[in-house]
């Protein structure tokens, strides 16, 4: 950009060419302080039809960084104009040379102390209101000068629905046109004499005038002032004010320390053309240290929803203002904001320091920077979006964009960070958030080179999801259901009417399956079974532990797929205890072909367990619906969460060649697949339903109680495990042949699933279900068609044999079937 002035009036009249043929003509007419322009404001082009350019403060700390007593330089700069104009005082605290406190960091520091040391001292009741996001620390300094009937509050673009109270109003050229304005105290406006409006720029006075009104029409106040750096009204912008003077009945009264006029000529750079350098610089590893303060500033309870309509619980800080603010309140917050300062300057490292603020949490982080020692320079992020261009002179260099770690569908900015310029960045929160919030932000900074970042949150993250209740017939020790006991809320679905409802449409997880009660002869089976394959089961889970311990480490948590999984976790667990004496935490949880993995299961392991990594575990694998459900979900909780979950399936079996992590291909029978809940802790299958299940409830199972005294859980694993010693030295020697061929799955299992749907005309696959387990399943709980076999000689058919003639289903050999057996369910309404 090129910035001319005018020989005759090089004071007066300045000419800015921004980018292609956007240009402004500037004409100062008033100027009280005689502060150098250049020190006040650079230009820069705004991503925004509607106004294309934008003043970029060099006073704010928002789009350039400041020495941090810049900021408050200028509110108490405006205080003083405040003072002589509004109060008549040309006598009030802060005599020293305003023309040069904002380019000699020294002075800007003795004038802030001059005012702290004298107080401007109001004696009607006059509320200062700072506009978010850009202007709240401006506001909030200003505010900061006075004494005695003193109030502060700013506005916010934040969504706070359970705190009452609030008006809202529009600012028609911003990309963020909302604001909102909250007040803990319902008597802040209503005892109000005055309302001062503080901004960083006035071009048009429209989002002044507009929020003059939202005011008037609660509270009819009558006397206004609107305090800025910069106004740049147009006589035209200047008879609208006195035309609402005149509608309302009021008198609006205007503070600033720059006035002029502006001429814009060109258009809004839509596309930016020019050259914008892209630094090379490649950053060291980045090394992230958080910090959660402990401190006695006061919290707001109050929880916000984004525009993704995701709640945050986390309750705000009000030493911020948000929700109103007294003199005597901000003077006592101010002796915390130094301590805070000078306990992070002994965590500094690095001679350069960057002290970021978050949005609109700018004055916080501000007051603390003043107190962090020498080379400490602050600004925050932004959600307006500038064209950035190596251009000398112009007032945006650099740009880097990402997404906000409190609403990742906006975007953020941070500009004006050369590359391999500081040494470590303080990066300020308001309220904690996860690691995975803030990926997106930390990685945007890694381009800049900057080796270290200290993150620092002030509230302590709150978790609105309840630890669970107790669930299930497994000790605790071994695993906790992460469910929801919803058995008095749904009753069971009769197997016909539930296969018809399925068919028809209804989702089959918004029904309670009726839980198949098995004969004598059964029992039998399942225990002549249960001794015939044990062995092979503890190898089975003992191989695919090691193949787990090998490849992700002892840094994990299992989180077992109920209710098959949840077995098949226990055992996994109590080998990797016995083998390598690792106690891996194990949660059970559920997961739902079409409707995915619980959420908020996952989101309390995580808080658990913040720096584990999770590893899937299931039975045994069919088509492989679910591991395509699973791969799906980790997608998008990375995209909702910033969280990156690993997708890789371990099971039991594999005979679908559907997952990496396996301890058998073999289609054998499980012995707790011949059983539903007798043998997987009493636990129904999942259940997931929006009048049973709220926002921050876990997914729903039923929890049958009553059948205690035919719970066979226990037994069923103490019995596998019993093996898990002997059959170690060969789990190990197995896992690592395995793990020289580990390839990616070849879904071999679902291609012959498609060939029979074809064979027999079957339009939903879904009502196919390959292998021994899902078979089973099949004729406990659906209506089975038929059963394909691959010999009924196959000894891992005994029970499939049994319950096929228990029910009178047709069994049917199929040659060249990859799997022991598939079951068919027969299609509403006849036979195909």
């Amino acid at each position: 950009m090129n910035s001319t002035t005018s020989q005759a009036y090089s004071r007066l009249n300045r000419h800015y060419e921004i980018l292609d043929d956007l240009k402004v003509e500037v004409s100062i007419t008033s100027n009280p302080y005689q502060i150098p322009v250049d020190a006040l404001f650079g230009m820069a082009a705004r991503q925004n039809a509607k106004r294309g350019f934008l003043f970029v403060s060099k006073v704010l700390g928002k789009h350039i960084p400041v020495h941090p007593f810049i900021p408050f330089a200028g509110g108490a700069a405006l205080a003083r104009r405040y003072a002589e104009i509004i109060l008549g005082d040309y006598h009030a605290a802060g005599q020293d040379d305003l023309a040069n406190i904002f380019t000699k960091p020294e002075l800007c520091q003795s004038q802030w102390e001059s005012i702290a040391d004298n107080y401007i001292h109001l004696a009607d009741p006059t509320l200062f209101i700072g506009f978010a996001e850009t202007a709240t620390a401006l506001g909030h300094a200003m505010f900061s000068c006075f004494q005695g009937e003193a109030r502060y509050i700013h506005t916010t673009r934040e969504n706070i629905p359970d705190i009452g109270n609030f008006f809202d109003f529009t600012e028609d050229h911003s990309h963020a046109p909302e604001h909102r304005c909250y007040a803990a105290d319902p008597d802040l406006f209503a005892g109000q004499r005055t309302i001062v409006l503080v901004d960083d720029e006035i071009t048009t006075g429209n989002s002044a005038l507009n929020l003059i009104r939202a005011i008037h029409h609660r509270y009819s106040h009558l006397s206004f002032v609107v305090a800025s750096l910069l106004d740049w009204r147009s006589p035209e912008n200047h008879r609208r004010f006195a035309d609402v003077e005149r509608e309302l009945g009021i008198n609006i009264q205007t503070v600033s320390l720059l006035t002029g006029r502006i001429k814009v000529n060109g258009s809004p750079v839509i596309k930016q053309t020019v050259h914008r350098r892209r630094d090379s610089f490649r950053a060291a590893e980045q090394k992230v240290d958080r910090i959660v303060l402990q401190s006695s500033l006061a919290l707001k309870k109050g929880s916000s929803v984004n525009s993704l309509n995701r709640a945050n619980f986390t309750p705000y800080l009000a030493a911020t203002g948000r929700f109103g603010l007294s003199a005597e309140e901000n003077r006592i917050n101010n002796f915390e904001l130094q301590r805070i300062g000078r306990q992070l300057r002994k965590l500094r490292q690095g001679a350069r320091t960057l002290c970021l603020g978050t949005g609109e949490f700018m004055h916080v982080p501000f007051a603390v920077a003043r107190y962090m020692g020498n080379g400490v320079f602050m600004q925050s992020t932004t959600r307006s979006p500038i064209h950035a261009a190596d251009n000398p002179g112009y007032a945006v260099r650099q740009a880097l964009t990402f997404a906000n770690h409190e609403d990742p569908a906006i975007n953020n900015f941070i500009y004006n960070i050369p590359a391999g310029y500081y040494d470590e960045v303080f990066v300020f929160l308001e309220r904690e958030a996860s690691y995975g919030q803030l990926v997106p932000m930390f990685d945007a900074l890694k381009r800049t080179g900057i080796p270290r970042v200290c993150c620092v949150a002030f509230v302590p993250q709150e978790f609105p999801i309840a630890p669970p209740a107790p669930m299930g017939s497994y000790n605790t020790a071994d695993v906790v259901f992460l469910l929801k006991d919803i058995g008095s809320m749904l009753p069971e679905t009769e197997t016909e009417e539930r296969e018809e409802a399925i068919q028809g449409g209804r989702h089959y997880s918004e029904m309670l399956p009726k839980e198949y009660r098995p004969t004598e002869e059964y029992i039998k089976l399942y225990h002549d079974t249960l001794t015939a394959t044990a062995r092979k089961v503890a190898l089975a889970a003992g191989i695919v532990a090691e193949l787990i311990v090998k490849l992700r480490g002892a840094n994990i948590v299992l989180a077992s797929l109920a209710r098959a999984g949840t077995p098949i976790g226990i055992l996994i667990k109590r080998y990797l205890q016995y083998k390598y004496k690792f106690d891996l935490p194990h949660y059970s949880i559920s997961i739902i072909r079409g409707k995915g993995i619980d959420e908020n299961a996952i989101l309390y392991i995580r808080k658990q367990h913040p720096e584990a990594d999770i590893q899937f575990v299931d039975g045994w694998t069919g088509k492989g619906a679910i591991t395509k459900q699973l791969i799906a979900a980790c997608k998008l909780f990375a995209i909702k969460y910033g969280v990156t979950l690993n997708p890789d399936l371990a099971v039991l079996a594999d005979p679908g060649h559907c997952v990496p992590l396996y301890g058998t291909r073999e289609d054998f029978l499980v012995p707790s697949a011949c059983l539903n809940a007798t043998v997987s802790g009493l636990v129904s299958r999942t259940v997931h339903r929006d009048d049973l299940i709220g926002q921050y409830d876990f997914h729903g199972a039923k929890y049958y109680r009553e059948w205690a005294g035919q719970d066979l859980s226990r037994p069923f694993v103490d019995t596998i495990a019993g093996y898990l010693v002997a059959v170690a030295p060969a789990a190990e020697a197995q896992a690592e042949i395995m793990l020289k061929e580990i390839t990616e799955p070849t879904w071999d299992g679902l291609k012959n699933i498609q060939a029979i749907q074809n064979s027999f005309g079957i339009q939903d696959i879904n009502l196919i279900k390959p292998g021994v387990g899902e078979t089973t399943r099949v004729l406990l709980r659906r209506v089975p068609w038929r059963i394909l076999v691959d010999s009924v000689k196959n000894p891992n058919l005994k029970h499939i044999l049994m319950l096929a003639g228990e029910r009178s289903v047709p069994v049917e050999e199929w040659p060249g079937l990859p799997y022991s057996c598939c079951g068919l369910i027969k299609p509403v309404g006849g036979d195909n």
